[in-house]
């Protein structure tokens, strides 16, 4: 065996299914805790992501952009007791060397229009405010940040389906289904996804 050869271990990351309602846009998230993890090691490479449901017991119905943190300070439920938001704990190990990160989500949406996802830090401020889902487009996870050898840094993805108010929503949100990549690239050009998908 050559002396610099590399190993390269992928653990893909549990698909977290989400199951869209037969009546009007209600979703449903069902995840495992500790099952839905991925990491890569290459050389001095050597990272792992851990994606863990926080708050999904519910399904979710359309809510209002401006009532997203207070419906995940009530644990992602409404007064009414609905879903009003879904929330994941995100979390970056680095056990190689210092290295660099930049992270980005890709949506591919089907029959839906009207998803926004924001990222809270670790102290809970925003660190990537509400922001349109655009099907096929690299969005942002925040601004690029240093991870020390076994240091870690996590963050909470809130989605939601946005209220569209006075309008009917059932012909555009109703019965789709999306997928989503979340990557992390180091400043070195190595990157790890991982996946979830939506289904109808």
């Amino acid at each position: 065996m050559k002396e610099n050869k590399t190993l390269l271990v992928i653990s893909v990351l549990s698909l977290i299914v989400i199951l869209l309602g037969s009546t009007f846009s209600y979703f449903n998230i069902s995840a495992r805790s500790k099952e839905n993890a991925m990491g890569l090691t290459a050389m001095t490479f050597d990272t792992g992501v851990e994606v863990t449901a926080l708050y999904n017991s519910k399904d979710l119905i359309p809510t209002n952009d401006d009532d997203v943190m207070t419906a995940y300070s009530q644990n992602c439920i409404d007064d009414l007791g609905y879903g009003a938001c879904q929330a994941y704990n995100v979390e970056i190990v680095n056990n190689g060397l210092k290295t660099g990160y930049d992270g980005t989500i890709k949506f591919s949406l089907n029959g839906i229009e009207n998803l926004k996802y924001l990222l809270l830090d670790e102290s809970e401020d925003e660190y990537v405010s509400a922001t349109d889902v655009v099907t096929g487009t690299d969005q942002t996870l925040g601004n690029s940040f240093e991870l020390d050898t076994d240091e870690s840094k996590s963050f909470i993805l809130i989605i939601w389906l946005s209220n569209l108010e006075d309008d009917d929503q059932s012909e555009v949100d109703a019965n789709g289904s999306f997928s989503a990549a979340v990557t992390y690239r180091s400043t070195s050009g190595q990157r790890i996804t991982g996946t979830f998908s939506v289904s109808g």
